[in-house]
């Protein structure tokens, strides 16, 4: 068995195809940092991970809660849309 050094572990990464190394990279990014794995997008275009996705939207149950939410047809109305035609 060939010594393990750092490398004879980078030779290896370095042969691997593109997508072998994007599967190695992510799942030693998955197994050091649990939590930055990217579980959605904000209209935006922001990333977020699972802690952050989370608590977005424990904050818009607890504002749906408290009355804080627009209706369809408040929405409709600000948008110029006859809400009879949705």
């Amino acid at each position: 068995m060939e010594h393990l050094s750092i490398e004879s572990i980078y030779r290896e990464i370095v042969l691997l195809s593109d997508i072998e190394r994007d599967k190695l990279y992510n799942r030693i990014k998955k197994d050091f940092y649990p939590n930055s794995e990217i579980v959605a997008y904000t209209t935006d275009g922001q990333a977020l991970t699972r802690e952050e996705y989370k608590k977005r939207v424990n904050t818009g149950i607890e504002q749906c809660m408290r009355g804080e939410s627009t209706s369809l047809e408040e929405l409709s109305e600000e948008l110029g849309y006859n809400y009879a035609d949705l």
